[in-house]
């Protein structure tokens, strides 16, 4: 049977993510100092409950614009920047050549976005067949139900699943479940991961 790529998206497909560079960028919009600004951004149980599918992503975003005292507009585009900015176009290329190989790929996500959202997303779209979301799951990684959960989307199991995630424990977690886990660490390290794992 051919094996199954799952990818992680923040971290991994999209390369940015929230540091003290993007809390000084963004420190003036919200009227706070950065160091404020990377304490209160993303507090708050509206962040876990929306992974979770609890409430919308709308709604997580107008529960953070009324704590920071900011619109949701500016809350949507800080975390779209912190979370989904910088495809990283070299994993994107390698995965097309996967898939006109016949690899079916997989999103597999901690994430606010359900999988219509995020495979109307163009970015998203040209490198997966579907798109595995805890918010339509009600499930986070590294919980064990999750990844069984993700097995029965993919349709395979075990180490036919080619998982890549930046968290060590989301890794550890696809380990335990038998897949073929690795820790994604540089754009490179993580090319070479996929072409021992692909052949």
């Amino acid at each position: 049977m051919q094996s199954f790529l799952a990818l992680d998206l923040g971290g991994v497909v999209y390369r940015s993510w929230p540091d003290r560079a993007l809390y000084e960028r963004w420190a003036t919009a919200f009227g706070l100092s950065a160091e404020a600004l990377e304490e209160r951004a993303f507090a708050g149980q509206h962040w876990s409950d929306a992974e979770l599918g609890l409430i919308s992503t709308e709604e997580s975003h107008g529960r953070a614009a009324a704590l920071l005292g900011v619109t949701r507009e500016v809350v949507c585009e800080f975390v779209t920047e912190a979370f989904a900015a910088r495809p990283d176009e070299d994993l994107a290329r390698y995965v097309a050549k996967l898939r006109r190989r016949g690899v079916r790929v997989g999103a597999f996500t901690n994430n606010s976005g359900r999988e219509a959202e995020l495979m109307a997303r163009p970015e998203l779209a040209r490198l997966f067949d579907l798109a595995v979301s805890s918010a339509d799951a009600g499930l986070l990684k590294p919980d064990p139900a999750f990844y069984r959960h993700a097995e029965s989307r993919f349709g395979v199991r075990g180490a036919d699943i080619v998982f890549l995630d930046d968290r060590s424990e989301h890794v550890e977690a696809g380990l335990d479940a038998g897949w073929r886990a690795f820790q994604f660490t540089t754009t490179e390290q993580a090319l070479a991961d996929l072409a021992q794992a692909f052949g």
